[in-house]
């Protein structure tokens, strides 16, 4: 392997844009972070990273969207960007025959977990790991999740999916009503959802979920606190409806900037209460599946990388 080999890797959000160089004798470096508001297109993005000087040849990229990926084609979820991996490439100077992936943002966390240290991590619940399957939860500008078995990553769009069962039933009984706007997973659970919840819960509009997590934290008998902590009840039920779903029983990893804000508040605890809710055989496993929070909002920038160093290693062709 060559290990002058320099690639280009990033993460694509709903709000941010990651990227950074990654090499065989360097790790990732040169990370820089932009506000996707500030751009038109990831290619003008990509186009104002390239312009740096003293940037070296870039051989191959391997760049991780917050969308579905098909093939060699991507739309983001929430911003109107899309375009195919041969747009990327052209845009990046890519020499011929150069690899240019593409992949799903959830599952370059999921590449990125045999990688993650301590302080990438901070643990919600221990179990007991068992089995070569883990389940990446993603939940900031929008909501999904990502099967990892073994080595491989899979990407999924669970956000538009609808909510469970166990879910709807206590979002109705909090509500005191039909919750007819949260028709989706993503409506709900998500930085728009946990505003919108709110709105639903007191009647009163607030500008952000960083404001509200300012109002919980400073009063932990107001309205806001009312939301934060019936939703994170709510995320648990989720949670736990998620473990016979994908039988993660290397643990559950929650990822994402509303996810974090929430899970190291002291929510914490009507999370786990709502996780432990379930009675009979599915709150035996969920017991057993350990509870994980990714604290790293730059990780899935690793994820990316050990892709496309990965395509390095073994000569693959894009």
């Amino acid at each position: 392997m060559n290990t002058d080999v320099t690639v280009l890797v990033g993460d694509v959000g709903g709000s941010n844009t990651r990227l950074a160089l990654a090499g065989p004798g360097i790790g990732v470096t040169a990370l820089k972070s932009f506000d996707n508001e500030c751009f038109t297109s990831l290619e003008e993005v990509l186009a104002t990273y390239r312009a740096q000087p003293d940037l070296p040849d870039i051989q191959g990229a391997c760049i991780a969207v917050a969308g579905p990926v098909y093939g060699n084609e991507y739309r983001l979820t929430n911003r109107n960007w899309h375009g195919d991996a041969d747009g990327l490439a052209r845009q990046l100077q890519l020499p011929d025959g150069a690899r240019m992936d593409l992949i799903n943002d959830l599952a370059a966390l999921g590449y990125a977990l045999p990688v993650l240290i301590p302080g990438q991590l901070a643990s919600l619940k221990a179990g007991h790991q068992q089995g070569d399957q883990a389940l990446v939860v993603g939940i900031g500008t929008g909501f999904n999740v990502a099967l990892v078995v073994g080595t491989q990553a899979a990407g999924a769009e669970l956000g538009h999916a609808r909510l469970p069962a166990s879910v709807y039933t206590r979002l109705e009984a909090a509500l005191g009503r039909s919750p007819d706007e949260f028709d989706s997973t993503e409506n709900l659970f998500s930085g728009h959802g946990l505003v919108r919840f709110h709105l639903a819960m007191s009647g009163a509009a607030i500008a952000g979920g960083a404001e509200l997590m300012e109002q919980y934290l400073a009063d932990p008998n107001s309205a806001a606190a009312r939301t934060v902590e019936t939703w994170a009840e709510l995320l648990g039920l989720l949670a736990c409806n998620l473990v016979p779903t994908y039988m993660p029983g290397q643990g559950l990893f929650f990822a994402g900037s509303v996810a974090r804000g929430v899970l190291n508040s002291p929510a914490q605890a009507q999370f786990l209460a709502g996780f432990d809710q379930i009675e009979g055989l599915l709150q035996a496993q969920c017991q057993k599946t350990p509870l994980w929070v990714i604290t790293d909002d730059a990780a899935g920038v690793s994820g990316s990388a050990r892709v496309a160093l990965d395509a390095v290693r073994t000569g693959a062709k894009g």
